[in-house]
């Protein structure tokens, strides 16, 4: 059995896989849901990994210290609807169009699981949401959290299951963002693909490149949360979220901004959300009517990678 020391030394890394599955689009479906119908999730696991002995992880809001270790943890997944958020507690939807434009927004009633219900009566789902508690093993140091910059592919990594067509599954990843959550503070949003620099999306008063719906409700604007894409993790103040590999171990993200996912991680745990959307003001959530999916009920997983660095290191 390593030495406490030794395993303070050897604090590593924790892969995340976030497991979300979508169900194949109808002939006459809008990514706004213009018609009567939406994209659509269908229920699936959402776990995490954990790997290395000291930084731990577990579904729920309790450390499992009864285990040697914690290695994977899962929670449910649910149908998702495109919306928008700039903040994870407020979220907007379309409730008009100009032609097959979304013109204004409405504020939707959201539960626990952010389902809702629109003017006709049908229940939809803003995001899909699950909760890990990270934590480390006793007697082992206290742990900082960054994302994991080390592959090639990005921390977070989209795919999809076999027989997906490559125009469905890339109109899907370029809306998708995946939003990560410590205590009530939303930390940092990641986009699997950079927005589009030169597109607007299906808004009369849409923004260019990153965008949310506005709280007055009619126009879209840039987002004030932090946030990367792809493997580029500079944000737009300049923070470096990516921790990189340095022979056995990590480093921290280089910079004079590096930014952490949570700080002082220790044996009590610090509470994590993940959450998933499509962001429905997104120049790739627009009109998907005729796609072919490929299949009929197309998965997509979801792999987020964090890194723990002994704090202070």
């Amino acid at each position: 059995m390593p030495s406490s020391q030794c395993l303070k030394r050897q604090l590593m890394v924790i892969a995340i896989s976030v497991l979300i599955a979508a169900a194949a689009l109808g002939s006459a479906t809008y990514a706004w849901f213009v018609t009567n119908s939406t994209v659509k999730a269908n229920t699936s696991t959402i776990s995490a990994q954990a790997n290395g002995m000291v930084l731990q992880i577990v579904a729920g809001d309790t450390p499992d210290h009864g285990s040697d270790t914690s290695t994977i943890a899962s929670g449910l997944g649910h149908e998702v609807s495109p919306s928008s958020t700039n903040d994870i507690k407020d979220w907007y939807v379309p409730a008009s169009w100009k032609g097959a434009d979304v013109s204004t927004y409405s504020k939707p009633q959201l539960d626990a699981s952010g389902a809702y219900t629109d003017q006709s009566g049908k229940s939809y789902f803003a995001y899909t949401a699950s909760e890990y508690t990270l934590y480390t093993v006793n007697n082992t140091g206290i742990a900082d959290v960054y994302l994991d910059n080390s592959s090639p592919n990005g921390p977070i990594l989209i795919t999809a299951s076999d027989g997906v067509t490559q125009e469905w599954f890339d109109k899907i990843k370029g809306s998708l963002r995946v939003g990560i959550v410590i205590g009530n503070e939303l930390k940092v949003v990641h986009a699997p693909v950079e927005p589009s620099q030169t597109d607007k999306g299906n808004d009369v008063n849409a923004t260019i490149g990153w965008s949310c719906v506005d709280a007055s409700l009619d126009k879209t604007v840039a987002p004030t949360y932090r946030h990367v894409f792809g493997n580029s993790l500079i944000d737009q103040d300049d923070g470096n979220w990516g921790a990189t590999r340095e022979g056995e171990g990590y480093v921290k993200p280089s910079g004079n901004n590096p930014q952490k996912i949570a700080e002082n991680v220790d044996y009590n745990g610090v509470r994590m959300k993940v959450y998933i959307w499509m962001e429905g003001t997104d120049s790739d959530c627009v009109n998907m009517s005729g796609l072919d999916t490929g299949v009929e009920n197309p998965t997509f997983d979801v792999s987020v990678s964090l890194v723990g660095i002994v704090a202070g290191s």
